[in-house]
């Protein structure tokens, strides 16, 4: 680390300073100079890296006056991707420039004329400030988000830090800022550099140290915060109508929407612009390397510009047909592609003899494939009646909109259950699902500290939920696959073209799901985005029986049994932590709502509950400070609640000593939860068991079916006995749960 009183060395002004040559990254398709960095399309991966950013003063970051900032950003970029001791991938690398570029901003907006004029002073008044992100540092005022799955925490009384950044991202954070002081200030050999511009001052010694400092300050975020739980029943459930109730009726009208001929037009077309981009393509196929038709698929924006059509007019069928029909034979035989391009000259001479005026035809296709359409099933989010078959705001239902929501409903299925990366998981091929002896099995790519190039494949079971949303995603997307020649599971027909959703769009579509589907006080505002699937399951699992009464389709087609081995028998080993941390959190809510709210809790538990709340301090803390604390002291206790269709099952360390579920021969740890035995008779009078008014209606019915099978004198003398037992058990937590 440099002395901050130091006077900088000869070498720090740019006359004097020798910068190592720098190759672009191998998968960057465009030119150095290029205002945007195009990669070639990788599963999981971004495609495009702007260097046109608006800075804070309004400038652009490639005008001339900054020519050495960007300099500098593409010199650390290619580092990043070729020569740093760890070669970083393509997507960590964009989020490494990211911070890059939200230092940029902050040098300009200081006033600094580059990255090396910037004082120790003011990159110590930077690190001193970075706790709630680069943008707070600067002064800027950022838009207030609702992030999803969280509310507004008020810790006004509280004495601890809280900070909005968490300790992960600011460990990266100060490590690239140090990274910008070793790149500049350190040779990489003989007084050459790899930056031209970076800082001149440090406040770790190396970078350990600066990663190190940075998780220190940051907050604290090892787990994906939970989604409110009524909001993921309400996502589920609607979900599930889709894809069993509605998915058949809707692919088949699509397929009849398809099977359609095309209609018929008076106008009269020359058909020049056809037959310049089929010259065109002619060329591009026999070409020895083609910059249009290249191995990630055709440019249709190059074409368009070439040919002067206009840039969504080139996505029109007949256009896309010959670029498709030309992409696929560039990849055969020459002597193939020779043919196809006299094909091609042919399809352009032809195309230029003027077309002779045909009568007018229409079609009402609405009324050819059936519309006004009426499905079999209906239910809280049917889409009946279909109306018309595009979308727009002011005609009625439509079956462009109900396919949206179908696939809407698949990425929900199948991301939870996945609960990988999300560009993980939308990379999935359309023959993942392989069936084996014992059931089916799904077939999945991770790249993330695996094989970086083509991912490593991993085989896990899976469950019939799962097996049905994938098999309906291959019927709906058939025809996008066929006609671009790709195997891609989410491949969907757009307006334009074929493509797979990215995450922006995802989130788009769950906002307008939500707002179709999920009554505006359970949504509550939130700001769905794509990782919360990763705790639909456990979420579900843990809340089932206080929230899935509410929701039909839910105990139809996903009964607690199903989420049970979903969720403890999963692909992922981490998914059990995530419903341990689920039941961890619903234990807090449930005893904080019992101290702070009131909510009864009747059984032989509430002694522990008790207890528990007992050994919290509460003397210095303020109300809000109470849920979190809570929460920590239970993590710290292994204490969690398993949901039982009748009440909870408060399980500790000491719980499987006095558990009326356990038998003597059981095997297992000591601290293992027993599996069965669980009923209410059972439960009833266990000292681990409580339940709450939620579950008043099944008691209710319990001492209905006990007390008929105590009057019966029909009925075996034992069965009598227990039946005499269950009324008792009944009508005593109902007495309680009353009072």
């Amino acid at each position: 680390m440099m002395p901050q009183s130091a006077a900088p060395p000869l070498f720090y002004l740019e006359s004097e300073r020798k910068l190592t040559v720098v190759e672009l990254p191998p998968d960057v398709i465009d030119s150095w100079e290029a205002a945007v960095w195009r990669h070639k399309k990788h599963p999981g991966q971004p495609e495009r890296l702007s260097w046109e950013r608006k800075l804070p003063n309004g400038e652009m970051l490639t005008d001339l006056k900054w020519a050495p900032l960007l300099e500098m950003c593409r010199r650390y970029y290619c580092h990043l991707r070729n020569t740093r001791p760890v070669v970083l991938v393509r997507a960590t690398a964009f989020s490494r420039m990211s911070i890059v570029f939200q230092l940029v901003d902050w040098v300009v907006a200081t006033k600094f004329p580059s990255f090396a004029s910037v004082t120790a002073s003011s990159i110590k008044s930077l690190v001193d400030s970075i706790g709630d992100g680069i943008s707070a540092a600067r002064g800027a005022v950022k838009k207030s988000r609702a992030r999803a799955g969280t509310l507004p925490v008020k810790n006004s009384q509280s004495t601890e830090r809280v900070y909005k950044a968490s300790s992960g991202y600011l460990s990266v954070v100060l490590s690239v800022i140090h990274e910008l002081y070793d790149l500049y200030c350190i040779p990489v050999e003989d007084e050459v550099f790899m930056l031209n511009d970076g800082f001149r001052y440090s406040l770790f010694d190396d970078f350990l140290e600066a990663a190190e400092a940075g998780r220190k300050k940051g907050s604290s975020q090892d787990q994906t915060d939970d989604i409110n739980e009524e909001a993921v029943f309400a996502y589920t459930d609607v979900a599930l109508q889709y894809v069993y109730d509605y998915a058949d009726e809707l692919i088949d009208l699509q397929e009849r929407v398809d099977a359609l001929p095309p209609p018929t037009t008076s106008r009269v077309s020359p058909g020049e612009r056809t037959a310049l981009v089929a010259e065109l393509l002619a060329f591009e196929v026999l070409a020895e390397t083609s910059t249009i038709l290249t191995s990630d698929g055709p440019n249709y924006t190059k074409i368009a510009q070439q040919c002067g059509v206009g840039p969504t007019s080139i996505y029109r069928p007949h256009f896309k047909k010959l670029i498709l029909k030309a992409a696929h034979a560039r990849k055969s035989a020459h002597d193939k592609r020779e043919t196809f391009a006299k094909h091609l000259f042919e399809e352009a001479r032809s195309n230029r003899v003027k077309l002779q005026r045909t009568p007018t035809r229409t079609r009402n296709a609405g009324s050819l494939i059936g519309l006004p359409f009426y499905g079999k099933h209906s239910g809280t989010a049917s889409p009946w009646p279909i109306e018309t078959i595009g979308a727009s705001r002011h005609n009625g239902r439509s079956l462009e909109a109900a396919i949206t929501d179908l696939w809407t409903s698949i990425a929900i299925i199948i991301l939870a259950w996945e609960a990988d990366r999300t560009g993980e998981a939308l990379s999935l091929d359309a023959d993942c699902l392989e069936e084996g002896v014992d059931g089916w099995y799904l077939k999945s790519r991770v790249f993330k500290n695996r094989n970086e190039v083509a991912g490593s494949e991993t085989r896990h079971p899976c469950p019939a939920v799962v097996v049905r949303a994938i098999q309906i995603a291959v019927r709906l997307g058939a025809k996008a696959r066929l006609e671009s020649g790709s195997n891609e599971l989410f491949l969907r027909e757009n307006r334009l073209r074929e493509s797979v959703s990215d995450q922006s769009s995802l989130r788009k579509r769950m906002a307008d799901f939500a707002a179709r589907y999920v009554p505006g006080d359970v949504a509550n505002g939130i700001k769905f985005i794509p990782r919360h699937f990763r705790r639909f399951f456990p979420t579900l699992w843990v809340n089932y029986y206080s929230y899935g009464g509410r929701f039909r389709a839910l105990q139809r087609l996903l009964n607690h049994d199903e989420l049970t081995t979903t969720i403890l028998y999963s692909r992922r080993a981490s998914r059990l932590d995530a419903a341990r941390e689920s039941q961890t959190r619903m234990t807090s809510r449930l005893i904080g709502d019992h101290l702070l709210n009131g909510l009864p809790l009747v059984g032989g538990a509430l002694k522990k509950v008790q207890s528990t709340i007992a050994r919290l301090d509460f003397r210095v803390s303020s109300p809000t400070d109470i849920p979190r604390k809570l929460e920590k002291e239970l993590s710290a206790s292994g204490v969690r609640v398993y949901p039982l269709v009748f009440g909870y099952c408060f399980w500790d360390s000491d719980a499987r000593q006095t558990a009326r579920c356990r038998t003597s021969t059981e095997p297992g740890s000591a601290v293992a939860w027993p599996s069965t035995g669980k009923t209410e008779t059972v439960c009833g009078e266990c000292v681990n068991f409580f339940t709450t008014p939620v579950f008043q209606s099944f008691w209710s019915m319990a001492y209905d079916r006990h007390k008929q099978m105590e009057e019966d004198s029909r009925a075996p003398a034992i069965l009598r006995r227990f039946a005499r037992k269950g009324r008792r058990i009944a009508e005593r937590f109902l007495r309680m749960l009353s009072a």
